[in-house]
């Protein structure tokens, strides 16, 4: 999601002849240094809008699962907050292996396919999923097994980089070893999620847009691109949806 140099003209054509690399793949390699973006605007305003939509939820004694967990990046604020389970889902095997370098005892599955058949119906109370729908090609589909799991009254949390961005050329890429790489992905726009959320049962409780402004210059100024960030001022980033599901 380093995207800086992406959105300068010209450039942006030249990644995308690149071919684009799988997310398992992807995440695979960028796991090694995963925890240590410090220059990535995209990770630190999902910090904010995660830690505003979640922090008034009582999560104390209930099962959360985390679809694409990750490196179990907001796993120490939610685990202090005393749920009964967190259990963790993600593509990639690195970087599920350094999330158990951090949580040793952390139940996490490897999952390939978007289901959670290691869950019962109706088993969890809280789904979230943080920068990971972009990657999810049939939302309908995993919707509807988020569903499954989830109980009556359950709340699911998104967040993900902004259609708006995607749309305007910006793309989720990182850099490895000297090299560039464009993550295979999808832009699903608020209003489909909307829709699809309205079909599973899902009330809309808040939805939190975080736009290009001067909070987040300083990561543009590093990378020598103002120009980026004077075509992006005002344009939603990141965003994050709270859904509740509804008692039938």
């Amino acid at each position: 999601m380093i995207f800086f140099n992406q959105i300068k003209k010209g450039l942006i054509g030249l990644l995308r002849r690149k071919k684009e690399i799988e997310p398992s793949q992807a995440y695979d390699l960028w796991a090694s240094n995963y925890d240590e973006q410090n220059d990535n605007p995209i990770i630190y305003l999902d910090e904010i809008v995660f830690t505003e939509i979640f922090s008034d939820i009582d999560i104390k004694s209930k099962t959360i699962v985390d679809v694409g967990c990750g490196t179990g990046r907001h796993w120490e604020k939610i685990l202090d907050k005393k749920p009964l389970q967190l259990i963790g889902y993600e593509v990639s095997n690195q970087m599920l292996v350094k999330l158990h370098q951090k949580y040793p005892q952390a139940k996490t599955y490897s999952s390939h396919n978007n289901d959670l058949k290691e869950l019962m119906n109706n088993s969890c109370d809280i789904i979230i999923s943080n920068l990971v729908i972009g990657y999810i090609k049939d939302l309908q589909k995993t919707f509807t097994e988020w569903n499954r799991v989830l109980k009556k009254n359950g709340d699911v949390f998104i967040t993900d980089f902004h259609p708006v961005m995607l749309q305007k050329g910006a793309n989720r890429s990182f850099r490895y070893k000297e090299k560039q790489y464009l993550i295979r992905n999808h832009i699903h726009s608020l209003t489909k999620i909307r829709n699809l959320s309205g079909k599973a049962g899902w009330k809309e409780i808040n939805l939190i847009e975080k736009k290009v402004d001067d909070t987040i210059k300083h990561f543009y100024h590093d990378h020598n691109s103002l120009k980026a960030y004077e075509d992006s001022f005002g344009s939603p980033m990141v965003y994050a949806f709270h859904f509740k599901k509804q008692v039938s």
